[in-house]
């Protein structure tokens, strides 16, 4: 097996020895590498040793990426099928654990979270939609496929491996159905409400599966409160704020295709009388809606990425900062606030850090009521901060 030699200070990461490290890393990257003993493929499974030539663990190779290996394995032993199912198996195993049942809908499998790097699996019902990231793991695809058919028997596995991400890897987006029935529109059930989604059209894989525990926290701050959810897309926020006892909500969502989804979701809960859908730009609508005297009791502000890499932290900074202060400013006094950041280059101190600055800006303060992360289904490993990507913030506005 090739044999790739790592720098000090990248073995310590890997090895979670660092003075400044946690309790381990999976990445390593392209400036790291000392030297290379021996020749491979991009995919290959190599082994990465320090500059002793002592063993620091096993993964896949590829040099079109700035991340050259992804570490599967810190012991010695093969990387075949049978260890990805055990993986897999593992995954599914820690689910069950904390309560979720077979046929639900959450996350199997998360990446780095559930050191498979490279994978996300998420199941709907009897639905499964997999995400391959990285050429490491497009080479175990066909592996991975005949896994999750044994294991979950499904109905359906669709591939939605088209992102951008990928062109990094040297591989281009891919989307499509790779077993069973080809419907690409499906309702799903959770807690009681009904959602439909888009397996091929929908943002990721179809449904964010990662705010599912924040969604059932809400019910002390919408009820019989005015809500607005911006930035709804299929409306899952204000659903459940619907369902929690809200006397109005106002679903906030810009695209055109998404805005009939959030509309059939509305249908399909029978919330007609209580959601009020709106079309527009987050930022123009609460500006406008500002300058008209609108107000609400409880804002939700779930908005996309603003950072697609830290090259562009300054102007996320401004959009998140920007976006909540207009959230602040629409809040009545005493109301509460939930907001949240899903770029993992934010991170949870920075994010506190922004809000504070927008509730200055906006001549307020905010007492920090819950403090929230992603759902268990989505691990964090504690020595790999890009495993935490989702910041959740519930806060109480209190004027000055």
């Amino acid at each position: 097996m090739v044999q790739i030699i790592v720098t000090k200070k990248c073995a310590e990461r890997l090895r979670g020895t660092h003075p400044k490290g946690g309790s381990g890393h999976v990445w390593v990257f392209n400036n790291e590498i000392k030297a290379v003993n021996g020749n491979y493929s991009n995919g290959d499974i190599v082994s990465v040793t320090d500059g002793k030539t002592r063993f620091v663990g096993k993964g896949y190779i590829n040099d079109n990426s700035k991340i050259i290996i992804r570490i599967l394995s810190f012991k010695d032993e093969p990387i075949d099928k049978s260890f990805f199912r055990k993986r897999i198996e593992n995954a599914l195993k820690h689910r069950l654990s904390l309560g979720w049942q077979i046929d639900d809908s959450f996350r199997v499998v998360f990446s780095e979270g559930d050191l498979i790097p490279g994978l996300i699996v998420d199941k709907y019902g009897d639905i499964l939609s997999l995400q391959i990231l990285t050429f490491g793991m497009e080479k175990w695809k066909t592996d991975v496929v005949e896994i999750l058919k044994d294991i979950f028997k499904p109905k359906t596995i669709v591939e939605r491996s088209d992102v951008e991400t990928r062109k990094k890897e040297g591989l281009s987006p891919r989307k499509g159905f790779l077993w069973g029935d080809e419907n690409s529109k499906v309702v799903i059930a959770l807690d009681g409400l009904k959602f439909e989604i888009d397996l091929l059209e929908g943002h990721k894989t179809g449904f964010y599966l990662d705010q599912q525990e924040n969604r059932k926290i809400i019910e002390p701050y919408v009820k019989d409160k005015r809500v607005l959810d911006c930035f709804a897309y299929t409306g899952a926020f204000a659903m459940y704020a619907a369902k929690y006892g809200a006397k109005e909500v106002v679903a906030l969502e810009d695209s055109g295709k998404i805005f009939e989804m959030l509309n059939r979701n509305i249908q399909l809960n029978g919330f007609e009388n209580i959601i009020k859908q709106e079309k527009g730009d987050a930022f123009d609508w609460l500006r406008e809606q500002y300058k008209k005297g609108e107000r609400f009791d409880c804002v939700i502000l779930d908005p996309p990425s603003f950072v697609k890499g830290k090259e562009a932290m300054a102007g996320a900074w401004r959009g998140y900062k920007d976006i909540n202060i207009l959230g602040l400013k629409l809040l009545n006094d005493n109301g509460y606030l939930i907001t949240s950041s899903c770029s993992q280059n934010i991170s949870p101190t920075a994010f506190l850090d922004i809000l504070n600055d927008a509730a200055r800006d906006a001549g307020c303060m905010l007492q920090l009521v819950e403090n929230r992360s992603q759902a268990k289904d989505h691990p964090i490993l504690l020595g790999m901060p890009e495993t935490h990507y989702l910041k959740v913030v519930a806060a109480r506005k209190v004027a000055k």
